[in-house]
C-alpha cells in the first residue's frame, strides 16, 4: 500500500512497500537555489541518506529502492520520516545561509550538541554563527534547550527558528 508524506524542508515522499523492498519517490518544486538531499529519519533515531534530487520534468525528483533489511539496520523502518535539505547552494546560499550537515560539531555545550538531531541552515559571521531550523507546530520543537533564545524568521516562505552563537559555540541572547 502506497503512502505519501510531506517532507520536512519541502516536497513529498511516496513510500511503496514491494515485498522485501521499499520504493521511495521524492519530489519537490525546482527553485533554482541548488542541490537538495533527502534523508530518512526513523522512529528509533536512525538516519539514512536516500539520495540527491535531480531535475526532472520541471521539478526535482529522486526514485530509489532499498531492502527492508537495510532500512531496519539503519533504524529507519518502520515509519520513516523524510527531511529535504539544501546541500549545495548555487549562489552561496540565501543571505549567506548554507546547509550544515553536522551543526552539532559547531556547538560547545554537550547538552545542546545532543539536542541537535540533523542538518540545519548555518550562517557564519565575524563574531560567530547562526543556526536555523524549520518550525512546524505539528513536529517536535528543534533545539529545545534553547527555546527561549529562538528568533522566528520567515525564509523562503517557511517559518524558521534562528539561534545565534559566538565563535566558541556558546549561545547568545537575540539581538534587537
Amino acid at each position: 500500500m502506497e503512502q505519501c508524506w510531506e517532507m520536512e524542508g519541502g516536497g513529498t515522499l511516496e513510500v511503496r512497500p514491494e515485498g522485501l523492498r521499499v520504493r521511495f519517490q521524492a519530489r519537490r518544486p525546482e527553485d533554482g537555489r541548488g542541490l537538495y538531499k533527502v534523508w530518512l529519519h526513523g522512529e528509533r533515531g536512525g538516519k539514512l541518506l536516500l539520495g540527491t534530487l535531480a531535475p526532472q520534468g520541471g521539478q526535482l525528483a529522486l526514485t530509489r529502492t532499498l531492502s527492508l533489511g537495510e532500512l531496519e539496520r539503519a533504524g529507519c523502518w518502520p515509519g520513516p520520516r523524510a527531511r529535504c535539505v539544501l546541500a549545495f547552494p548555487f549562489s552561496g546560499g540565501q543571505g549567506g545561509w548554507i546547509c550544515e550537515e553536522r551543526p552539532g560539531r559547531l556547538v560547545a555545550d554537550p547538552v545542546l550538541r545532543a539536542a541537535i538531531s540533523g542538518p540545519m541552515l548555518c550562517r557564519r559571521g565575524e563574531d560567530g554563527f547562526s543556526l536555523a531550523a524549520p518550525f512546524r507546530p505539528d513536529c517536535p520543537f528543534p533545539l529545545t534547550p534553547l527555546f527561549c533564545l529562538a528568533q522566528p524568521e520567515r525564509r523562503g516562505g517557511q517559518l524558521r527558528l534562528v539561534w545565534d552563537f559566538d565563535r566558541a559555540g556558546a549561545p547568545r541572547a537575540p539581538r534587537p
